[in-house]
């Protein structure tokens, strides 16, 4: 079984291009040699990242993840165990999204604001399935995956 994390933070800095680019080429190096795979988003100022692999060494990840200087207010929308990672080919993915496309993916309107959409997301858990989904979809499909 792979255990499966996603969760959602807020920047506690407002991240450049080359803060995320930092920030990505690090989670991949780690994630390499901890086996765990993944995806990232990051739209206006806040994260919304799934992680996978073996459970303590998810568990860990998510322990350092929540002591992590740049991350603020970090909320566990959903950890599971799963049969296969569903990121498998990604040690962390970056997917550039707006967010009318967040709101799109959890099926709200895209009229709605970002943090409106995160609360949202956060009390509707089959919304998490769906944003997991809409992410997933995009890397498959190859659009929308350069940073900002």
């Amino acid at each position: 079984m792979i255990h499966q994390i996603i969760y959602s933070s807020a920047s506690s800095i407002p991240m450049q291009r080359d803060d995320l680019e930092d920030l990505l080429e690090q989670a991949q190096a780690n994630n390499e040699r901890h086996r765990i795979t993944g995806a990232l988003v990051y739209v206006d100022g806040f994260f919304l990242q799934i992680i996978e692999g073996e459970k303590a060494a998810v568990e860990r990840l998510m322990q350092t993840i929540s002591r992590d200087l740049r991350h603020d207010t970090v909320t566990v929308l959903q950890a599971r165990d799963i049969p296969a990672a569903a990121f498998f080919d990604w040690s962390m993915a970056y997917v550039g999204a707006t967010t009318e496309q967040v709101a799109r993916w959890a099926g709200l309107s895209e009229a709605a604001s970002l943090p409106e959409v995160w609360n949202d997301i956060r009390q509707d858990h089959s919304r998490v399935a769906r944003v997991a989904e809409g992410i997933l979809s995009v890397l498959v499909g190859g659009s929308s995956v350069s940073l900002p």
